[in-house]
């Protein structure tokens, strides 16, 4: 759970005059993440054995600077915002230099009804999946997140929220593609549902992202969850994409997923053909401070390439504290025939990461200290 800092922002009619009227009230939280690792990674690149030493800014979280408020406007609505950046402490550089709030920038009003938002936002399956694998759909060791590569947030997004009902909630989202003449060419869809009951979490998401012309989409569907036992939580998650792929751009995806060629480029367009990828892992609750975990994932090509993949892992996480964790992963990813996946972290830094030959198996290790404020 993130620790807070409240900056309490009142109208200057409050401040400068005792009126017994009431005053909607405001409140912006200011919250972050500092991420650092030391990473090690072993492969074959361009026919060499090559081992990188890294020091990387996006193990189990990437690291963030965000801001996020509310605004009372009476009878029961509110007004709500969030502009989130994230950057690398390593080196004090942005993640992403070509736009500052690379991660959310977001207006919304709410109320009994619900929310809508409006902006760039993060997508269901990008919020979900940490709830689907042991090791938060992050660092190296998650086989899910290396395999499954689910489009993480869009821009000219508006979204629907719905409020709680039994202890559950369902979102809907359309990018508008701003293309003259259609309202599908570049947009993209997506419609969200969780749950809670008890023990038991489970989420699925689905998503339909439409290429310029409309003439082609990315079709993809998240389902999983995972189950409270006592001493830890087991995972389960699934993932699917279609690989009519590399026709489709814009704001639908940057690095899209797919099947990778023997040159490690995507190869999109074909019709039928699907990546389908399982993960399976745990984890346990030494004490209040230590949580080891393990598990793997399996990525199925349904192609004529048959480029699958498999990864095992394992993880330790201790706490120094409510906000402070120090981490350590180690991994080993095996790809088949020409398939060419790589351990990226809690987002892809290309310094940070080999790419593997194709059919190249991959070692990663990584030692990592997280805080949250």
């Amino acid at each position: 759970m993130h620790f807070t800092t409240r900056i309490k922002l009142l109208p200057a009619a409050l401040l400068l005059a005792a009126a017994p009227a009431a005053y909607a009230q405001s409140s912006v939280t200011i919250y972050g993440v500092l991420d650092v690792y030391t990473g090690y990674q072993k492969s074959t690149v361009g026919g060499k054995n090559t081992s990188l030493w890294a020091m990387g800014n996006n193990g189990e979280m990437t690291s963030r600077l965000g801001f996020k408020g509310t605004e009372d406007l009476g009878n029961g609505y509110r007004a709500t915002f969030n502009l989130e950046t994230g950057f690398d402490p390593s080196t004090g550089g942005l993640q992403n230099s070509y736009r500052f709030f690379d991660r959310q920038s977001w207006v919304g009003l709410g109320g009994g009804f619900g929310e809508v938002r409006v902006g760039r936002q993060n997508s269901p399956m990008f919020l979900y999946a940490g709830n689907m694998d042991a090791f938060g759909a992050a660092t190296y060791g998650s086989a899910y997140n290396n395999f499954a590569n689910w489009l993480a947030r869009v821009d000219n997004d508006i979204s629907y929220i719905s409020p709680k009902f039994a202890n559950s909630n369902l979102e809907l989202h359309y990018s508008v593609g701003e293309r003259s003449g259609s309202t599908a060419s570049n947009a993209v869809y997506q419609i969200g549902f969780q749950t809670q009951q008890g023990p038991l979490y489970v989420g699925s998401a689905y998503l339909n992202a439409n290429n310029a012309t409309n003439t082609n989409s990315v079709k993809q569907f998240m389902l999983g969850g995972n189950y409270d036992y006592g001493s830890g939580k087991a995972y389960l998650g699934f993932f699917r994409t279609n690989e009519v792929i590399s026709a489709t751009t814009g704001n639908v995806f940057t690095n899209p997923a797919g099947k990778y060629d023997p040159s490690g480029a995507v190869v999109g367009n074909t019709p039928g053909n699907y990546h389908n990828t399982y993960s399976l892992s745990a984890d346990y609750r030494i004490n209040a401070s230590t949580t080891i975990g393990a598990g793997g994932g399996y990525i199925k090509d349904s192609s004529s390439l048959n480029n699958n993949a498999r990864q095992f892992s394992l993880i330790v996480n201790y706490d120094l504290s409510k906000r402070t964790r120090l981490y350590a992963v180690a991994s080993r990813l095996i790809n088949q025939n020409t398939a060419a996946y790589k351990m990226t972290g809690a987002s892809y830094t290309a310094s940070q990461a080999l790419s593997p030959d194709a059919g190249a198996s991959e070692t990663g290790v990584q030692l990592g200290i997280r805080h949250t404020f």
